[in-house]
Parts: C-alpha cells; sequence; structure tokens
C-alpha cells in the first residue's frame, strides 16, 4: 500500500472485540502502522442482539458489552504505546459491519483490518459474516487477517 503523500499521517482502522482472533488482527495493524508510520483508529462495536429481549437484564448485558469492548480497546492501545504507534480509539453501538464502514469514512481511513474467526473442528477458513459485508461495501483496502498470525 502506498502512503498518501498530501495527509501528514495516514489512519489504518481496526475493528476488534475481546476475541483471540481480534488481538491478531490488531497485532498485525499495529506492527503495519509502525512499519510505515501510519496512525491507528481502534474501533470496537457494541451491538444489542434480539436474544437479549428474552434474556432479561439488559442493563446487565449491555454493561458486559461495553466491558469488553473496553477492555478490547485497551488491549490496543497498550499494543499500539509499545510500538510508539499513535493510536485513538472508539465504541460505536449498532450492526458490526455498518458501524465499521462508517468509522473508516470518518476517520478518513486508508485501510481496515478484521480478524478471520475461528471455527473449531472446520477444516477451510471461514470469514464471518460482518467481515463478509464490509469487503463487499468497502471504498479502501480490507486486510483479513488469520487467527494464526498472532
Amino acid at each position: 500500500m502506498t502512503m498518501n503523500q498530501n495527509r501528514t499521517s495516514d489512519v489504518v482502522l481496526v475493528a476488534v472485540n475481546d476475541s483471540r482472533a481480534a488481538f491478531a488482527a490488531a497485532k498485525v495493524a499495529v506492527e503495519y502502522c509502525a512499519k510505515v508510520g501510519a496512525q491507528l483508529r481502534a474501533v470496537s462495536v457494541i451491538e444489542a442482539s434480539e436474544l437479549d429481549q428474552h434474556l432479561g437484564d439488559t442493563a446487565a448485558l449491555a454493561q458486559g458489552r461495553e466491558l469488553a469492548a473496553s477492555a478490547a480497546l485497551n488491549h490496543v492501545v497498550a499494543s499500539s504505546s509499545a510500538a510508539n504507534v499513535t493510536v485513538s480509539v472508539t465504541t460505536r453501538i449498532g450492526s458490526v459491519a455498518a458501524e465499521i464502514l462508517a468509522e473508516a469514512r470518518e476517520s478518513d481511513a486508508v485501510m481496515i483490518v478484521m480478524a478471520r474467526v475461528s471455527r473449531p473442528g472446520h477444516a477451510l477458513p471461514y470469514v464471518g459474516s460482518q467481515t463478509l459485508r464490509v469487503l463487499e461495501f468497502a471504498t479502501v483496502p480490507v486486510l483479513v487477517v488469520p487467527t494464526y498470525a498472532q
């Protein structure tokens, strides 16, 4: 990827949650930013499930999701700091793919980094439905990182 010479620093967006796969993607994004001098923007999207309405304590579920998002973003901040990469973070609420795409537009990202989910017991690689949506509608390159990249 060629850096845009008209900007002081390009922005790479990494989408994270509290999964091993997301941490592998974050590691790759941090290493890439360190190598090319880009800024990192990390986003974690909180998506309420229709199932939540049937589980009862929706406030507790929401709080748990917020804590998980915060933990994932803190992981990215720590990794970025260790690599001397400038990082900013945000949490968005809504549809995962739509919010990632919106964040990419709003932050003027030159690339989106996402994880490929692991499916225990399946021999074939699996790209999740949210990643497929981002791949379909993104206007910038999307790097999909396999879990084993960690």
